[in-house]
C-alpha cells in the first residue's frame, strides 16, 4: 500500500491496515469510512443532535446533546471478561 497523508497516528494507521486486510478492502476505503463516521459524530455533538451508532456485536455509541456514552452488549462484556481471566491464568502459570 502506498503511503499517503491521512492525519492518523501510526497506531491508527496500523489498525486501519489490519482492518483492511481482514475485510479484504483497500486501506483508503477503511480510512474514508472511519473519517465519515467521525464527521457525523462531530456534527451530532456540535449541533446537539441525538444519535446512536450501532456496532454489530459490540454495542451502541450514544450521542445525546453534548454527551457521549458507549453501551456494550452483555455477550461481548462476558466474552472479554472470560478472555481476560484466561489470559491472567496463563500469565500466573
Amino acid at each position: 500500500l502506498a503511503a499517503f497523508p491521512t492525519g492518523l497516528s501510526k497506531a491508527d494507521e496500523l489498525i486501519c491496515a489490519e482492518v483492511a486486510l481482514r475485510l479484504h478492502k483497500p486501506k483508503p476505503t477503511i480510512i474514508m469510512c472511519i473519517k465519515a463516521t467521525l464527521k457525523i459524530c462531530e456534527w451530532a455533538l456540535s449541533s446537539g443532535q441525538n444519535l446512536d451508532f450501532v456496532f454489530k456485536g459490540i454495542g451502541v455509541l450514544l450521542c445525546r446533546g453534548s454527551h457521549v456514552a458507549m453501551r456494550f452488549f452483555e455477550d461481548l462484556v462476558r466474552e472479554v471478561a472470560q478472555s481476560e481471566q484466561l489470559a491472567e491464568g496463563l500469565l500466573q502459570v
